[in-house]
């Protein structure tokens, strides 16, 4: 018998006019900090001090004779769109959008008010793409519907100890008959220790959420704002769990999640343990700050 082998799979992309554009972005740069050398690959593991000063910046390296030999008269129907992702906290936030019928940036900075998140979790993900604008016709094997992708590419950075010291998981209607809990209940979490610093590959906290939602996350089709609802629960629920640690401390142990969490909770300082009991004493005012640390505010306006 002959022996056969499979070619390996390939995304199928319906747009044969537009190959050439698959490669554009295959020249873009990211430095995590200014004076520091491009990263050597786009999965990179760093450490906890490189994570905490992290001030990425992207070049994208788009040649406007390349691109205008792709794309033609067509190029005034693309953008180049950059986004922050933090897959343990489900947010994606756009970062900036680029219209390329301008010419196309060098360097795009990332706020630094966005990356509290990153730095909590240590994992994010920085995606680059160029996507349709608008419903157009462009011709034959080109994309028409808005927002469709013809390049695109994705940096992953993160901690090997942090990237699972919070889990999302499956809220599912066994777990929620093995706990006794309400039919309808939306978060529910597990946590151990926030206080002491975790080995790579174990977690703090799981949070499970209801069942029907983690599918429209992990699908995508969540709106903004429920995400960050979403967000302030998991918190709120985290910090207020009675097998936390908090209680018992008597100082934030460094590299721990709680420090980082008394970071992120701050726009300004860093929170004390002394303030962060307190909060945790005075649930509203543990959830307004909660709130102002994730933006919800400027999330909800969206809606």
């Amino acid at each position: 018998m002959n022996a056969w082998v499979r070619s390996q799979p390939r995304t199928l992309r319906p747009y044969f006019g537009a190959e050439a554009a698959e490669t554009l972005l295959d020249d873009m740069e990211l430095v995590l900090k200014i004076g520091d050398p491009p990263v050597p690959t786009r999965r990179l593991i760093i450490d906890e001090m490189q994570m905490a000063e992290i001030s990425p910046r992207l070049y994208p390296k788009l040649s406007e004779t390349r691109l205008d030999e792709v794309f033609g008269q067509r190029r005034s129907a693309f953008d180049l769109v950059v986004t922050l992702r933090t897959p343990q906290m489900l947010r994606r936030e756009l970062v900036a959008r680029y219209a390329l019928s301008d010419e196309a940036p060098e360097v795009v900075d990332i706020p630094d008010d966005m990356l509290s998140d990153a730095r909590l979790t240590g994992l994010f993900e920085l995606g680059v793409s160029i996507c349709l604008r608008d419903e157009k016709d462009l011709g034959a094997g080109w994309p028409e519907q808005i927002g469709s992708w013809v390049s695109r590419g994705t940096f992953t950075i993160g901690l090997d100890r942090r990237q699972s010291a919070f889990r999302i998981e499956m809220l599912t209607e066994a777990m929620i008959k093995e706990r006794a809990l309400p039919t309808g209940t939306m978060v529910w979490v597990d946590v151990d220790d926030l206080n002491v610093v975790y080995e790579e590959g174990t977690a703090c906290a799981t949070a499970y959420v209801s069942e029907k939602l983690h599918e429209k996350f992990t699908s995508g089709k969540t709106h903004p704002a429920v995400t960050a609802l979403l967000y302030a629960e998991i918190v709120c629920a985290v910090l207020a769990a009675p097998d936390n640690g908090i209680k018992e401390a008597t100082e934030i142990v460094s590299g721990s999640p709680l420090e980082n969490i008394a970071k992120n909770l701050s726009t300004t300082r860093a929170l004390s343990l002394r303030d962060l009991k307190k909060l945790i004493d005075d649930p509203a005012r543990l959830r307004a700050t909660v709130h102002d640390s994730r933006g919800l505010v400027k999330d909800l306006e969206k809606v």
